[in-house]
């Protein structure tokens, strides 16, 4: 009777816990530099890093944990993260390493940045506030956590920032101002130098970690605590800060998620605990599955199907994935999380968007005295839709992409399985599109694209953008707005689309410092037309900004890191074609770009017996640099911008 009754319980518990809420998305990055490659290392970042990717996955989150990235690595790592805080009411980045300001503009330092030449910052920091829009069109609640007040490590002052050379100044980091709901603290106060301390970590990710694991504390009173501790620990040289316009409560740490089972008398234990060896033994076919788990779906049901339900059996988690979250539907488990047997069956699985590894995840059954080990292995799989369609620098997918030319015909009977098998899911109704786009059923494309759109796809509306501007019956106003509506959204093709529009006016009043950065946006994404369009302007100067060859030589360079085709043919360099990886290639020594085509004159046929002059050089293509009508040669890159829409 007494076991009937807890059973009963149990199932009201969770009855009552799945009425009133769904689980919380809160997703975290963490990022520590320490092996800087041209400047003095760092003693602590990669070590905060790791303690702080612990706290926030005992809390609960997500957690993209990464160390010593390049610029190309932080642009996938920072894309991946994207995907899996679209939609999240919690998302925050931390990061250690160096970092600086310059003209009021904070930038964090990737390992591999040089920072010699005046616009090299442009092409190799990560600017703060970048980062900051990405997460405001994403998610609910922002937080932007930076240990990194240093002081420049680097000779040179003096940067390209837009339309001026702005000379650093100062010390640290600069105030930062967030939207509504955001907070963003800075491991000291503006202007001012943080420490790496004595020990392995820093004071302030020492104190963090800490502080953040209190159950049930406000982040606000969690930062404060750390600032006492950091200015006890520093004697008063540093002082954390942070700004706010948090209007929600965000607190980090939640407390206990689920009662104990009561304790059981003498003859129940010996009950019970013969029947929970059998449920133990019984429970180990679970160690024998391997479950293939579907990425970007989000969280998927595991189906455990354990052999009993009764109240008095016990699991904890002996072992949490690697990567991904476990959940309830009520609730998001931590490293630490105990669950009822009947709470089993509705146990799901998240893989994390960019991991291909396979993980595992250890139960220990517990019924009174007997214990239990169980282990499950759980594959990522992506789906064959997004392998065959999937779009570059679409930051509401889950793969590096193709290009309009890499995608074959056969490729329409995935895509219409894919969305048959998840409606819901926008991002296979725009791949459908685009696999309808390349077997030339150009109506049937238009519609699954507008119906992506419908359902809040963003890179769509970039797609339905480019199909207002092509063809017979342009819409440059229709175009411009749809353009408009997904850079504000922060897709790259979108901010070097309207970017471009309000820098030279097309179709729109003309706005040479929002277009100039909206394609320094998009450029900084990894959007290689806009890099082009970019090099174009500096090559010339336009609209009032001032040419500087070397500005424009910077952003070629940045193209051609990224196997962009044009880049590379202007500088000279041999394309290398890869679907899978970006290659990373060292450019030799270039005094100059080209960006004109020397005339050169055939002359007449020699007389008879006329020794044969030696032929002219040839030159390089001309280059358009419009980042427009690429069809004729394909661009082996993540951010090309040709779509395959605009020949709708």
């Amino acid at each position: 009777m007494l076991r009937c009754c807890m059973f009963l319980a149990a199932l009201v518990l969770v009855a009552f816990t799945t009425l009133d809420a769904r689980a919380d998305r809160r997703v975290a990055l963490v990022i520590g530099n320490s092996e800087y490659r041209e400047i003095p290392a760092l003693k602590n970042p990669d070590k905060d890093a790791e303690d702080v990717s612990k706290t926030f996955r005992l809390a609960g989150f997500e957690v993209f944990a990464a160390k010593d990235l390049t610029r190309l690595q932080f642009e996938e790592r920072f894309r991946n993260y994207l995907a899996a805080a679209d939609g999240a009411d919690l998302a925050v980045v931390y990061y250690s390493g160096h970092g600086f300001q310059i003209g009021g503009e904070n930038f964090l330092i990737p390992v591999d940045a040089s920072l010699k030449d005046a616009a090299d910052m442009e092409v190799q920091a990560i600017k703060v506030d970048d980062i900051l829009r990405q997460l405001r069109s994403r998610s609910k609640v922002q937080m932007i956590i930076l240990d990194a007040c240093r002081n420049n490590p680097f000779p040179r002052k003096d940067y390209w920032l837009r339309d001026q050379l702005i000379v650093a100044g100062g010390s640290g980091l600069a105030q930062v101002t967030g939207s509504q709901n955001t907070l963003i603290a800075f491991a000291t106060e503006p202007g001012a130098v943080a420490y790496d301390g004595s020990g392995d970590l820093s004071p302030f990710s020492s104190s963090f970690s800490r502080r953040a694991l209190a159950p049930d504390q406000e982040i606000r009173s969690v930062m404060a605590a750390v600032r006492r501790d950091v200015v006890k620990a520093t004697n008063g040289k540093q002082v954390p800060w942070e700004n706010s316009s948090l209007i929600d409560d965000v607190v980090l740490m939640r407390g206990a998620e689920q009662p104990a089972p009561p304790p059981l008398d003498a003859q129940q234990n010996q009950q019970v605990t013969e029947r929970g060896i059998q449920v133990a033994d019984a429970a180990e076919a679970i160690g024998s599955r391997d479950i293939r788990v579907p990425v970007g779906v989000g969280p998927v049901p595991l189906k455990l199907d354990l052999p009993a339900k009764d109240a008095s059996i016990s699991l904890k988690l002996a072992s949490y994935p690697a990567t991904g979250t476990l959940s309830l539907p009520d609730r998001v488990l931590s490293p630490q999380s105990s669950l009822m047997a009947a709470e089993v069956d509705n146990l799901r699985y998240e893989p994390q968007i960019g991991s291909a590894a396979p993980v595992e995840v250890g139960f220990e059954i517990r019924v009174g005295n007997a214990a239990k080990q169980a282990t499950v292995k759980l594959s990522p799989d992506v789906d064959p839709c997004d392998q065959a369609a999937g779009e570059p620098l679409d930051l509401q997918g889950v793969v590096s992409g193709r290009l309009p030319n890499e995608i074959g015909g056969g490729a329409v009977e995935t895509c219409e399985a894919a969305v048959k098998s998840y409606p819901d899911i926008a991002r296979f109704r725009y791949e459908l599109g685009r696999v309808l786009l390349a077997s030339g059923r150009i109506d049937e494309a238009r519609q699954a694209i507008q119906e992506a759109a419908d359902k809040g796809h963003i890179r769509a509306l970039f797609a339905l953008g480019s199909i207002a501007s092509s063809g017979s019956a342009v819409d440059t106003s229709k175009a411009n707005g749809l353009y408009s509506t997904a850079a504000d959204k922060g897709d790259p093709y979108a901010m070097a689309a309207w970017g471009r529009a309000l820098f030279n006016g097309l179709g729109v009043e003309r706005d040479t410092g929002k277009g100039l950065d909206l394609l320094l946006q998009a450029a900084a994404m990894g959007h290689v037309d806009a890099m082009k369009e970019l090099a174009l302007i500096f090559q010339e100067g336009r609209n009032g900004v001032p040419a500087d060859p070397a500005r424009a030589l910077a952003f070629l360079r940045a193209g051609m890191e990224r196997q962009e085709v044009y880049s590379m043919g202007i500088l000279g360099l041999p394309p290398k074609w890869s679907t899978q990886t970006v290659a990373v290639c060292k450019p030799k020594v270039v005094t100059k770009v080209v960006t004109k085509v020397k005339v050169v004159r055939t002359p007449a046929p020699p007389p008879p017996n006329t020794p044969k002059a030696p032929l002219a050089p040839i030159e390089p293509a001309p280059w358009r640099g419009n980042g427009g009508d690429h069809s004729d040669q394909p661009s082996r890159n993540t951010g090309d911008s040709t779509s395959g829409s605009a020949d709708l």
